[in-house]
């Protein structure tokens, strides 16, 4: 025993080691699925900060890590078997990391945070029975639907990447023709935060995550469910039916349906062998998941508390990117003036039942100054516990962006972050505080300019309960396992009849976006016509396909009627783009000959034409093309 803990900590010494180095440097150059980015030194400072972010905290970095190597091979195959980008896999740690039922703000769900109406589009189940959204493999395989689609009119993953945020339409507003089928691309200032973002993600990951690395103590295995209960399941492969419940809370119902494979997660401990079957399967239906022998490079480290002393007491912000605020200085003394620093600016520490005016005596210093300092007017309160400023705030912050978080408010942000709240609205175009909503994206640094809309993103939910695959983790990796320090709940156990024969019936909440135009908008009606999809529309008009079916109280699944009536709220540039169009409406036919190395962004823009009229125009149906073959092109007389 005393060698098997000495092991231990050798082992998470080692592992701690691991992230004692210098900090990750941002390169120049590097490549993205076949595109080479070219990184100038203003975006270099926003992935850093992000990086620093991500990486701060040994303990919670490595427990990402070991979370995500649970799950990575699963994620590698299907990647590769569905012909995208080795690269996206550190975008699936950047969406959903790897928490099978996390929940964004915007009822975004799962491990690739779908919308129940673009999931069930590209092909997921989503009813009283499953949830695939929530499944590994079935959710990866609808990201890739999402990402083929997306190339297929960009040409460039790195675009196709930005719209799985922005939606396609949203993408295809915001990047330049000009840039389809790029194969170098500068990262700047100007370039979409999300793939700043990514970036940082993969710089973090790549050496720690994938590629066959795997936890020493525990690894996950798939077992054919089909017709099955998770009972069966637990029988077969001996383990806990709660633990088969925290793997696949995909499974809504009781029990698998068998009209396609579903393969069970389960977890395989302490060296044991995935469960063998001798099932017979079609061939056209997913392999599957590799299980591989090769040794784990990385390991578990014991929870570190290095950061604590500059933290303590703090609640952290995590935007975008950076986590603040930062109080530095003799935090045993934060109660008293001249011993602590917040953001680099004097601070002091509120005590239980102060208020402004104590608060001002202890530091030498008048009632309106601190007011002044800290933003709060002539009614605003100190709240016991907080931190406040003992100077000036400063007129931007040091990091570029922050995302809205459930709770918060413009003042609280500007405390955070060390901003004056006016300045913080002025940066934001706001003429007078608002109520925020979750996942805006504020601007800290510089001004947002004024073509650059407000944007949106998702923010995942807390959850209030430990993560499943963290707790498996700490309970093989920590020596302290059976000392009885980490106290679980265990919720009590249903009877076996409630377990086979309830099917309890989920509809997922979804928040409703309101038909509403803005300047730049304008509210049209569309009459369906045959053969029409939600996907078709939405392309057409450049608008999101969850907003058609906001907008209308629709359910993609009924699908849609000829001469149906939608109400969309469409860009004003969509119609622009018509009145350009209709301005030539006769052509001319030439015929263009396919020579050696020509692709098809070439010849369009050869010709200044889009690939899509090419496609059309040849009833072509993919991007193929033969050396000699004889294209159709209509051109302007």
């Amino acid at each position: 025993m005393i060698k098997y803990i000495a092991s231990i900590i050798i082992f998470l010494m080692a592992s701690l080691s691991t992230f004692a180095q210098a900090p990750m440097v941002v390169p120049s150059e590097m490549e993205f699925a076949g595109v080479k980015l070219k990184i100038t030194s203003s975006a270099k400072k926003e992935i850093e900060e992000t990086l620093d972010l991500l990486t701060r905290s040994q303990y919670h970095f490595q427990l990402l890590v070991d979370r995500s190597n649970l799950y990575m091979g699963m994620v590698e195959e299907v990647l590769k078997k569905e012909g995208i980008p080795d690269d996206f896999k550190y975008l699936a740690i950047q969406e959903g990391q790897f928490v099978s039922d996390a929940v964004s703000t915007a009822n975004a769900v799962g491990f690739w945070q779908f919308k129940k109406a673009s999931a069930q589009e590209l092909g997921l189940r989503i009813d009283g029975v499953v949830d695939e959204r929530k499944h590994i493999i079935a959710s990866t395989v609808g990201a890739t639907k999402y990402f083929k689609r997306s190339n297929f009119v960009f040409d460039n993953w790195l675009w196709s990447m930005q719209s799985y945020l922005q939606g396609l339409g949203g993408a295809q507003r915001t990047i330049p023709e000009k840039d389809y089928g790029a194969k170098k691309v500068e990262i700047n200032a100007k370039t979409h935060w999300y793939i700043k973002k990514y970036i940082a993600h993969k710089l973090a990951f790549e050496g720690f995550v994938g590629e066959g690395r795997k936890h020493p103590e525990l690894q996950l295995a798939t077992y054919e469910g089909r017709g099955k209960t998770l009972r069966d399941v637990s029988k077969e492969v001996n383990v806990d039916i709660d633990e088969l419940k925290n793997l696949n809370k995909w499974l809504v119902g009781s029990r698998i349906p068998d009209e396609k494979s579903y393969k069970v997660i389960y977890p395989v401990k302490s060296g044991s062998r995935p469960i063998a079957q001798n099932t017979e399967r079609p061939r056209n239906e997913e392999s599957k998941v590799s299980e591989s022998t090769k040794s784990a490079e990385i390991k578990q480290p014991e929870k570190s508390n290095n950061n604590r002393s500059i933290y303590a007491g703090v609640r952290p912000v995590e935007g975008n990117i950076g986590a603040f605020p930062h109080v530095t200085g003799n935090i045993r003394n934060e109660y008293e003036p001249d011993q602590i620093e917040m953001n680099g600016i004097d601070a002091i520490r509120a005590k239980p039942n102060d208020n402004i005016e104590t608060l001002a005596n202890r530091v030498g210093k008048s009632d309106s100054k601190i007011r002044k300092y800290n933003d709060l007017g002539e009614n605003g309160k100190l709240r016991s516990g907080a931190y406040y400023y003992l100077k000036n705030k400063k007129n931007s912050g040091k990091v570029h962006y922050h995302i809205v978080e459930p709770g918060e408010t413009l003042w609280s942000i500007s405390q955070d972050y060390g901003i004056k709240f006016k300045k913080l609205l002025q940066k934001n175009r706001m003429r007078e505080a608002e109520e925020l909503k979750v996942g805006r994206v504020l601007w800290l640094r510089f001004i947002r300019p004024a073509n650059i809309p407000i944007e949106y993103t998702d923010v995942i939910l807390p959850k209030n309960n430990p993560i499943p695959e963290d707790k498996m983790i700490k309970e093989v990796s920590s020596p302290e396992q059976s000392t009885g320090k980490q106290t679980q709940t265990t919720p009590e156990k249903k009877s076996d009849f409630e377990e086979e024969e309830s099917v309890e019936d989920i509809e997922i909440g979804v928040t409703r976006k309101v038909l509403m135009a803005t300047a730049a908008d304008t509210i049209v009606t569309h009459v369906v016509q045959p053969k029409e999809s939600f996907f078709a529309i939405s392309q057409k008009y450049g608008i999101e396909l969850d907003d058609i079916i906001d907008w209308n109280g629709l359910n993609v699944m009924d699908g849609l009627q000829v001469n149906q009536a939608l109400r969309l709220v469409v860009p004003k540039a969509y119609f622009s783009k018509q009145k350009e169009a209709t301005k030539s409406v006769i052509k001319r036919e030439v015929f263009h000959e396919v020579q050696k190395g020509e692709t098809l962004w070439g010849i369009s823009k050869k010709y200044n034409v889009t690939i899509e009229d090419i496609l059309k125009w040849n009833n072509k149906t993919d991007n193929n093309l033969d050396l000699g073959e004889r294209l159709k092109i209509l051109q302007d007389n």
